[in-house]
């Protein structure tokens, strides 16, 4: 029994010596009669009933503890652990260094463990290194926050032969990376087989620098609520654990995110798949948009006085207006931020689904401090912000339209004219500001004059725009989906930006006449240059 144990521990990825046994091994290992040929042929005193019988009190309170008595040759003591009432509940046992012994165990109350005042202290540090083996959590979909012990060892398996090539991404409040749970570990979705495969969907772990346990909380409350009645194009919370003194949070782990996938089909067809396709997911993501503008109440977010001050992308500290910081406001909209997924479970679209990741919590409540990190530190590409940022103006919820904006001209510019001019139509619209020498490719201009600051669309956006009405492939559907970016998105008056909910009617609109009149959404239509 102890060689099979041995055998069927899996070493933890990324963490060298550290095993556990999945947890349907070590209760297929400790079975009623694998216990009582352990205990027989171990204690001198037992006959096969009485071995029975304690045999069929391990397999039900106290598994892990026979197993972690089997690693260190003390399978004899499992009667006097049993009787003290000790089970599976107790461990982990915690080591407390006494003053009659070095290496001492007791339970996590505080409370002596009579049967190992006769052990010797390496026989306690055995059971104490053996009994993580068996500890592994398993992670259950909307359990709530797990509490873990800084020794328990996770159960992730190698990631396979795409290791190497995954991402590790750090920002200003947290870092992600992914993971491949063990499948007996979890139960985010269907798993076939107690063994890991190269094909398990992996998870992305995303750690928070700030151990602060109310930002967690509140966190955690807004990702679980946007969550809950899972969204299709909002991204889901798997599980929340709090390990090493840091919270962490886990999501499925994308394919790819919205600026790869164009990278990855740089010369797409302007057929029925390819814009059908798009038009769903640019109204998907509309409609995720108004499900995080219509977040409220589940995190007390109320504002403490008629404007409240909140945090940008880069740090900057921005002022939301009264009443609109008790709603959720996403902050940091742009293609980085929303993931593609192959499959989900939520779509039978081959094409795969687009979701809306990284809700910052900075943009749902207040948030005066970032863990000692300086906001001046924070790489974020402003982009995409909009003109109230630079203007030091109150920001709400229109926020998020103009990013959307953004994101919808170069999501037609990629239709259009394929990958390499987005990056052109970067260029195109980019200036060097004259007072910082920055190269920047903002969609709007600050303009300086007698009465103060204001914005002003660029030109170059302008020009872009009629470029792409005059497009040999442009459609009566691309008409439509420009014309309604520019007039109702990429507004520098954000209080003339139309609504996620208007916004979602109109393009609801769009789709539904695509879909039954292929001449709207693919007859080229060109403007005249």
């Amino acid at each position: 029994l102890k060689d099979q144990l041995y055998n069927a521990r899996i070493e933890a990825h990324n963490r060298a010596h550290s095993f556990f046994v999945p947890r349907p091994v070590l209760e297929e290992l400790i079975s009623v009669p694998a216990v009582t040929d352990a205990i027989v042929s171990r204690v001198i005193d037992f006959d096969v009933s009485e071995a029975t019988l304690l045999a069929e009190e391990v397999c039900k309170c106290g598994r892990r503890l026979f197993a972690t008595l089997v690693a260190i040759n003390k399978v004899a003591d499992i009667d006097l652990l049993l009787k003290e009432g000790i089970t599976d509940e107790d461990l982990p046992f915690v080591r407390k260094p006494d003053s009659r012994r070095r290496f001492a165990l007791y339970r996590k109350g505080g409370q002596v463990i009579k049967t190992f005042e006769s052990w010797r202290d390496q026989d306690l540090e055995q059971f104490d290194r053996s009994q993580w083996w068996m500890m592994a959590p398993i992670f259950r979909l909307n359990e709530g926050l797990q509490i873990l012990d800084d020794n328990i060892i996770l159960p992730f398996v190698p990631l396979g032969s795409l290791g190497e090539k995954l991402e590790h991404k750090q920002g200003g409040y947290s870092e992600v990376y992914p993971v491949r749970v063990h499948p007996a570990h979890h139960t985010f979705w269907a798993v076939n087989g107690l063994i890991y495969q190269e094909d398990e969907p992996l998870v992305a772990v995303k750690r928070l620098f700030s151990s602060d346990q109310m930002e967690f909380l509140k966190e955690a409350a807004i990702l679980t609520s946007l969550s809950s009645n899972h969204h299709p194009h909002l991204i889901k919370l798997l599980a929340t654990y709090k390990h090493e003194g840091r919270y962490h949070f886990m999501f499925p782990y994308a394919n790819a995110n919205l600026r790869t996938y164009w990278d990855d089909r740089p010369s797409p067809t302007f057929d029925r798949d390819t814009v059908l396709w798009s038009l769903r997911q640019m109204t998907g993501i509309a409609n995720g948009l108004l499900r995080i503008h219509s977040f409220s109440d589940a995190v007390p977010l109320q504002a403490d006085s008629e404007t409240d001050m909140t945090r940008g992308p880069r740090g900057t500290e921005l002022i939301a207006r009264h009443g609109e910081a008790m709603f959720g406001r996403h902050g940091d909209l742009k293609p980085e931020n929303l993931l593609w997924f192959r499959q989900d479970h939520e779509s039978q679209d081959p094409k795969g689904i687009l979701q809306i990741a990284d809700f910052g919590l900075g943009r749902f409540h207040r948030r005066d401090s970032r863990s000692g990190i300086n906001p001046e530190t924070v790489q974020s590409s402003p982009t995409y912000e909009p003109p109230e940022c630079k203007l030091r103006q109150p920001v709400s919820r229109a926020y998020d339209i103009w990013s959307l904006g953004c994101v919808f001209l170069e999501f037609m510019t990629w239709l259009l004219e394929g990958t390499e001019q987005i990056e052109g139509f970067s260029e195109f619209r980019g200036r060097v500001e004259t007072n910082t020498g920055i190269d920047d490719d903002n969609f709007f201009t600050i303009v300086k004059g007698a009465d103060g600051a204001h914005a002003v669309l660029r030109e170059g956006v302008i020009t872009w725009k009629d470029r792409l009405h005059t497009n040999e492939n442009c459609s009566q559907l691309i008409h439509d989906l420009l014309d309604l970016t520019m007039s109702q998105l990429l507004v520098i008056d954000a209080r003339k930006r139309c609504t996620s909910a208007w916004l979602l009617q109109q393009l609801r609109m769009y789709l539904q006449r695509a879909e039954h009149d292929e001449e709207y959404m693919l007859r080229p239509a060109p403007h005249a240059p």
